[in-house]
């Protein structure tokens, strides 16, 4: 039996040797296609991508790139982007914009696109102006379609706002002020572009600054994963100890008390850990940037209610947010320079 057993050995590290001999000289057997193969695929990727908006690489505007078969490209500098037409005899058949210092065309992508639209509908049914005439318009809103933006299709929402504001410019409002209100406020938890104003504006009248910010539900969804932790912790103590789910899998066993951890997070966090949350986010009037306000309570210590005041974190102007419609204002231009007249007369008298 023991010599059985040193043959059986001496047999397993010869089947061992031989397969290492085998994995060493594999090698020879690769087809010489698939080393060239290798080679150029390690080749591909130590080499430095070409990019063209690099300064040294970028081709200079209005670069032609002809290619066999195939129509002369054209390059615009400022999209980075190659065209199979001109500028000139492209703008010809899209909306673009006029370069105003030198006259030329300017591609302009979608996003551009859309918040030209955005304001070209704002300024028309809010201010009662227009942006561009009808044929540019036109052209814009064609533009769009064909791109698939959902902006220039208006749902049925939010043509019956526009309808509604363009008839209080008249004199003749079609919707009370509530009725407004409630269908301003749907549209704004829909995420519209048209009901949300999220470029700031100056009124000339009373110089003040104004923009509407946008819930921050991310920020929010995350500050209720504290309260989630603990509702997922005595979920699975629970259903461990005192159900039938401890024979299963346990992700089976996640899945079917995932909505009472989701509700029970909610229920907790917005009535006891928290009250009354909301997180706002948004443009400052003055200076763009970007800065958050937190409306209700933490575990008792009241925080803003109805209305917010704070800083901007950047240009420290003092600004007033509302939290029924999330409008943000500045102080009046007029108070400020007439507060800084009654200082310099008291001043003066002082002197």
């Amino acid at each position: 039996s023991v010599c059985r057993k040193r043959v059986v050995r001496t047999s397993t590290m010869r089947t061992v040797l031989s397969v290492l001999a085998l994995a060493a000289s594999c090698e020879a057997f690769t087809p010489l296609a698939a080393t060239r193969h290798a080679a150029i695929t390690r080749r591909s990727k130590m080499s430095p991508v070409v990019r063209f908006n690099a300064p040294e690489t970028e081709p200079e505007d209005g670069t032609s790139l002809k290619k066999p078969g195939r129509e002369a490209l054209i390059y615009d500098s400022r999209t980075g982007r190659f065209y199979e037409k001109e500028i000139a005899a492209l703008c010809r058949d899209e909306f673009c914009a006029i370069d105003e210092t030198t006259g030329n065309p300017i591609v302009l992508s979608v996003d551009e696109k859309e918040k030209i639209f955005v304001e070209c509908m704002q300024s028309y049914y809010y201010d009662g102006r227009e942006v561009l005439n009808d044929a540019d318009f036109d052209k814009l809103k064609e533009d769009l379609i064909w791109e698939g933006s959902p902006v220039a299709i208006l749902s049925r929402d939010e043509t019956k706002f526009l309808a509604a504001m363009g008839a209080y410019l008249k004199g003749e409002p079609i919707l009370s002020d509530d009725e407004f209100d409630k269908l301003k406020a749907a549209l704004k938890d829909n995420g519209s572009e048209i009901a949300v104003s999220k470029e700031p504006k100056c009124s000339i009248d009373t110089g003040i600054c104004s923009v509407t910010w946008t819930k921050d539900k991310v920020r929010q969804a995350v500050s209720y994963s504290p309260v989630g932790v603990v509702f997922l912790l005595l979920w699975e103590v629970f259903s461990y100890e005192l159900t039938p789910l401890k024979y299963v899998n346990p992700l089976i066993g996640l899945i079917v008390g995932s909505p009472l951890i989701f509700f029970g997070t909610i229920l907790f966090a917005e009535n006891i850990f928290y009250k009354n949350p909301l997180i706002a986010s948004g443009p400052c009037p003055e200076c763009n940037e970007e800065n958050r306000v937190y409306f209700g309570g933490v575990l008792g210590i009241d925080g803003f209610d109805e209305e917010a005041t704070m800083k901007c974190s950047n240009c420290k102007t003092p600004l007033t947010i509302a939290r029924a419609n999330l409008r943000v204002n500045t102080p009046s231009k007029f108070q400020e320079s007439i507060d800084a007249k009654e200082k310099e007369i008291k001043a003066a008298a002082k002197a």
